[in-house]
């Protein structure tokens, strides 16, 4: 029972959200256990208020997921009651889930054996049932009556089964895609970082660059960060392409199962009426096989209804309870403390050694007054001081608030705009500015990749912190969740109608095809049913010789 749907779909769940890893030897990304906390000697130091799902410090009491929900006789466990919650990695869990079909599967059994007998008894004792002569005009009356009513029950519960199957689906391949969208947002976080941090190597203002230490550091995670995020995205396309196919097998069984009991019960009633008794044996046999396989996907339609619920409980109760020990904590883990932290320090660091060398430039060219004479820093600059860039972060790379008369490095570039220049052929302004075209753009695009570092890594806290897989679960609970359960009850009613009405038209085919040779019940009634006048005679003086 791992492999139905909805396993596939959790563990696509917790492998494409930012907590996938990529190596247990390499850096596990969005892996780990803690938080992030205060900054201490150049890393994030754990802190008691943010903690993930699982040990910490110490080990806490474990929470057992959807304890109430699945307390079932476990089969492996001489049926003895399963009280470890839900747990997709424990067999005795898909044990006592497989637990709940249990009913549909006996079920089966049972009308594939009991009417297998009946159908070798009939053929080897000529067992058949008799009904009066004096009984066959009303007796035929309440068969075909029944045998209608029957049907009509079939074809209701192929029309449950297709809308069901077909809602279903469409609500399965959504939650699909919000999980795959969710994973790409991901996975676009991570390239994003690592494409400003890749950026942040190219700055140059006046020849002046990052130090060469910092731009190793950044070499190195970004290996660590692309390696991540092309895992992630190889894990996405191929559970994805998985998932699809098993929804789509699913779909198209329950179509096919539709279809042919839907043919199957017509037939048979149409059969019954003309009276090809030897022609409907065929449908008896069909249809004795089909509600076995009816009976056997209502039952894992059952269980895939039972593990849905298990496994939207234990989300709930681990949105709420994310600080505890559970089973998600195996599975889900939302940090890796080690590369993450490395990857907001070495940001904060880099967008700090980018002002530097802003407010260096600004300092030693823009707002010098230098003499023309045999001075590199003069380019004929005047005019108005333009301001500095205001630091985001102190030597502690604590936030900073920016002062009113500094500009931060989001309104940089309209700032500064107003104090460039016009310049000749030889380079020199022409007009009163303190910056030349090229200068602008140098600083422009160096406060535009400080600004990208600003904007891109902060969210690496929501993916450590687990507020990303959070918000994933919360929406997956209230909006797809329900939907899925109400589909997966619409298709077991479906599949339970077919089931009876299919089962109930047998018995009314086989009294059919046993009638006497000589007293055909239904040929009368028959015959007026489709309009055929000369047959009621040809009836009567049948029925007039029996009696002489």
């Amino acid at each position: 029972m791992v492999k139905n749907p909805v396993f596939l779909l959790f563990i696509f769940i917790t492998s494409v959200s930012p907590i996938s890893s990529y190596s247990k030897d390499q850096s596990k990304f969005i892996l780990g256990e803690d938080n992030l906390g205060r900054w201490k000697n150049g890393m994030l130091s754990s802190s008691a208020a943010s903690e993930a799902p699982g040990p910490a410090n110490g080990p806490p009491d474990p929470l057992v997921l959807a304890g109430s929900r699945t307390k079932r006789p476990d089969i492996l466990n001489h049926f003895k009651l399963y009280r470890g919650g839900w747990d997709i990695t424990n067999k005795h869990y898909w044990a006592s889930v497989g637990f709940t079909g249990a009913v549909e599967f006996i079920l089966a059994i049972l009308w594939f054996v009991c009417f297998g007998l009946a159908m070798i008894i009939h053929h080897c004792c000529r067992w058949r049932i008799d009904i009066k002569d004096k009984e066959s005009r009303g007796s035929q009356r309440i068969c075909l009556i029944l045998l209608i009513v029957f049907t009509c029950a079939s074809v209701i519960g192929c029309i449950l089964l297709s809308v069901g199957q077909d809602e279903f689906h469409g609500e399965a391949v959504k939650t699909l895609n919000y999980v795959v969208n969710q994973s790409d947002y991901t996975v676009q976080t991570l390239a994003n970082v690592t494409a400003y941090l890749s950026l942040a190597k190219t700055v140059n203002v006046a020849q002046v660059f990052l130090p060469s230490d910092v731009k190793d550091d950044i070499d190195r995670l970004t290996v660590e960060l692309n390696n991540a995020a092309d895992t992630l995205r190889q894990k996405t396309q191929q559970n994805s392409r998985k998932i699809r196919t098993v929804f789509d097998t699913v779909r198209l069984s329950m179509i096919a199962v539709a279809v042919v009991m839907l043919l199957d019960s017509f037939l048979g009633l149409f059969l019954s009426i003309l009276g090809h008794k030897n022609t409907i044996y065929i449908f008896i046999t069909s249809g004795w096989l089909l509600v076995v396989v009816t009976f056997i996907l209502c039952g894992v339609f059952v269980i895939i209804n039972h593990a849905i619920a298990d496994t939207c409980m234990a989300m709930g109760q681990w949105v709420d309870n994310q600080q505890a020990e559970t089973a998600l904590s195996n599975i889900l883990p939302c940090v890796d403390e080690v590369t993450t932290n490395a990857t907001l320090y070495k940001s904060k660091l880099v967008v700090n050694d980018i002002a530097n060398i802003i407010n260096g430039f600004i300092g030693s060219f823009a707002n010098s007054n230098a003499p023309p004479s045999g001075n590199s820093n003069y380019y004929n600059q005047s005019g108005p001081l333009m301001p500095y860039v205001c630091y985001p972060y102190d030597s502690q790379l604590h936030e900073l608030e920016c002062p009113s008369q500094l500009v931060s490095m989001a309104n940089a570039s309209m700032v500064w705009q107003n104090y460039t220049c016009s310049i000749s052929e030889s380079g020199f302004c022409t007009t009163t500015g303190r910056l030349t075209p090229d200068m602008y753009r140098q600083l422009v695009g160096a406060a535009n990749i400080s600004y990208g570092l600003q904007h891109y890594t902060p969210p690496l806290l929501s993916l450590q912190d687990c507020n990303f897989v959070r918000q994933t679960f919360r929406i997956i609970i209230s909006d797809h969740c329900p939907p899925l359960e109400d589909h997966l009850r619409l298709v077991n009613a479906g599949l339970a109608l077919v089931s009876v009405g299919v089962m109930l038209s047998l018995a009314l085919w086989i009294i059919y095809a046993n009638r006497p040779q000589g007293g055909q019940v239904f040929d009368k009634f028959s015959s007026k049913f489709i309009g055929r006048s000369k047959g009621d005679t040809a009836v009567d003086v049948a029925l007039n010789n029996n009696e002489v």
